[in-house]
């Protein structure tokens, strides 16, 4: 058998096992290539839009080129580790590393070649359809088409190109670390060479649970005890650290000590499940704890992707009242004045609104507490009147939003306030729904006091006020709006504000879930390999089991048990890491609203388990095959 034919026949033995892989190509393919084109695309009329569509897909585009390459490489990894017993009796018949390295390198180079051919078509295609989905998402009235885009071609080539560089190199390293003798053992050692537990393992198991909750505390306390790490911009970087690390000792050790205490605790007895389930993961258990947390991060990192999207998605209606309540804002008095007077004129109808606040020092305040500075000097305090109030007395409200996440506040405190005088107000309620234009109280926090008490501080200079007009009727809307932009051309129109809140939300939330698609994919098909990979290693214990009489129904419990660790366990922990990166956005923002995170998570992992359903069918099927 020549060299050539021995590459053809080894190509056509492992191409089913590939399948899975090959699809999850394509598919990271086509998605680059449809957002590189869409980088490079020029047919959008819309200025704006246009320039948020190419940003939105270059930055789509970068960190799609990234996940690739991990991707890619892993999964090479993966292939090449349990093809190991394979190499070795290469060499035994003759042929030398060279010729395997070679021979890895024209299957890959096959099948990039394959994946990309099939990914660009797809994709020159597929990018029509998500230039469709984002017009849609951004509340675009345009009708656009897509050529080809040679950039885009030049660009996807490069990307392949490189990954077949890398995986070259990795495959290189890999032979040149082996000898014949490691390959045919390199899957039959076992890692779980010391049946009691070892000190070090405890601590280790122990410092990786320790980690991972320091790093959840961290992230909830911020803009708290934490606040000298938020503002020198490190506890992002020490958060990811402790989450990372700790994931990685919790895999390591933690479920390490958690298996040898059970199977002290059965004193020796063990069943059919034990056999399949836990001897097998315990004897794999450094290489499971690096797989399973990579798994973990990749689908921390998709989950955290999408939900910080829907965060902002559902962040719109608070932005848009602070920013724009009105069809047409002012924030100056000689623009409103002559914007009436042109209305007036025009004989077009409005209701206008008014709100000014009192812009004042905060002297001393038990009240509010500024998370960030203790002495509260940067904190200042707007000041309305209010009927309802009496006395000294005062109501807080104004705290939607990113200010809510940097402020404390203390019921029943005093705060006192300097303006034209000094005054000392006892907060004893606060009305966290109410949102005054920022354009009146610079977004920061505000205090209804009773008319007397604001008049004592009350002094013009001090005062800033919004100028807001409901246009009576939306066939004079477009008329009244180009009048205000001719009096003031830094006029905040409503039905402006609401389009570039669309397109950048659109934009964000394509680019999120085609980003989260991608890290699904890549998460999914990592994990399908690796559990392909037990599956087949592990083929020649179930043979025996066979031959001492136990079934294959008997066996698939303990896969199923396997396959819900191998998913479930990352799946928990990539969870709880995106559940508290997500209340620390939302937190930032001043969003209380959990169900978009929850919504999120619920789908993801419906999705995510749907690996996990073709892994087990999978190992359904390799194992009756096997036993028959």
């Amino acid at each position: 058998m020549t060299f050539n034919q021995i590459i053809l026949k080894n190509l056509r033995q492992n191409i089913k096992n590939y399948m899975l892989y090959l699809f999850s190509l394509i598919l990271s393919i086509v998605l680059y290539y449809s957002f590189v084109t869409l980088q490079y695309t020029k047919s959008i009329n819309n200025e704006n839009a246009g320039t948020i569509v190419q940003k939105g897909a270059m930055i789509g585009a970068i960190f799609l080129f990234i996940i690739i390459i991990i991707f890619l490489m892993y999964t090479n990894h993966l292939f090449i580790k349990r093809r190991t017993k394979e190499f070795a009796l290469f060499q035994l018949i003759g042929l030398n590393k060279h010729n395997i390295l070679r021979m890895l390198s024209i299957e890959q180079f096959t099948f990039f070649a394959l994946t990309g051919i099939i990914g660009i078509f797809i994709g020159t295609f597929g990018s029509q359809l998500l230039l469709s989905i984002l017009i849609r998402m951004m509340h675009l009235s345009i009708n656009v088409s897509i050529s080809f885009e040679p950039m885009a071609l030049i660009q996807t080539m490069i990307m392949l190109l490189l990954a077949f560089i890398m995986i070259f190199l990795q495959n290189r390293r890999f032979l040149k670390k082996r000898s014949i003798l490691d390959m045919m053992k390199d899957n039959i050692s076992s890692e779980a060479t010391k049946a009691r537990i070892t000190i070090p393992e405890t601590v280790a198991g122990l410092l990786g649970i320790i980690m991972i909750a320091f790093g959840y505390y961290i992230s909830t306390e911020m803009f708290g005890q934490f606040k000298a790490l938020t503002l020198t911009m490190l506890s992002p970087f020490v958060i990811l650290f402790l989450t990372i690390v700790g994931a990685y000792l919790f895999f390591r050790s933690s479920v390490s000590i958690i298996f040898k205490s059970l199977k002290k605790l059965k004193h020796g007895r063990i069943n059919i499940t034990d056999v399949v389930f836990t001897s097998s993961i315990m004897h794999r258990m450094k290489k499971n704890a690096l797989s399973l947390t990579i798994i973990a991060i990749i689908s921390a990192v998709t989950v955290t992707i999408l939900c910080f999207g829907v965060i902002s998605k559902s962040n719109t209606d608070y932005t848009l009242k602070a920013t724009s309540p009105q069809d047409i804002n002012f924030s100056k008095a000689s623009s409103a004045q002559k914007f009436e007077e042109q209305l007036k004129q025009k004989g077009i109808r409005y209701h206008k609104k008014e709100v000014s606040v009192l812009m004042t020092k905060i002297v001393k305040s038990e009240a509010l507490k500024n998370k960030l500075n203790d002495t509260n000097n940067q904190l200042s305090l707007g000041i309305m009147p209010d009927q309802k109030v009496h006395g000294n007395k005062a109501t807080l409200t104004n705290l939607k939003g990113p200010l809510s996440g940097i402020v404390n506040i203390h019921l029943n405190r005093n705060v006192t306030v300097k303006g034209q005088s000094q005054q000392t107000f006892n907060v004893n309620a606060i009305n966290k729904d109410e949102v005054i234009s920022m354009l009146a109280s610079n977004g920061g926090p505000v205090l209804k006091v009773s008319p007397e008490k604001y008049q004592s501080l009350a002094n013009d200079k001090l005062i800033a006020t919004h100028y807001g007009y409901n246009i009576h009727t939306h066939q004079q809307l477009k008329q009244a709006e180009h009048i205000a932009q001719r009096v003031a051309p830094n006029v905040t129109i409503q039905s402006q504000t609401t389009t570039m809140l669309d397109q950048s939300n659109g934009i964000l939330m394509f680019v999120s879930s085609f980003l989260g698609l991608a890290f699904l994919i890549a998460a999914g098909c990592i994990i399908y390999i690796k559990q392909m990979d037990e599956t087949e290693d592990e083929m020649s214990n179930y043979r025996i089991l066979r031959r001492i009489g136990f079934t294959h129904i008997d066996m698939m419990k303990g896969i199923g048990f396997k396959i819900l660790f191998n998913f479930g366990l990352p799946l928990l922990i990539a969870l709880l890491h995106a559940l508290f990166a997500a209340l620390a956005f939302m937190n930032l923002l001043g969003q209380q609203d959990l169900r978009p995170v929850i919504v999120v998570m619920v789908v993801y992992t419906i999705v995510y388990l749907i690996f996990a359903v073709i892994s087990f069918i999978h190992a359904n099927n390799k194992i009756k095959q096997a036993l028959n």
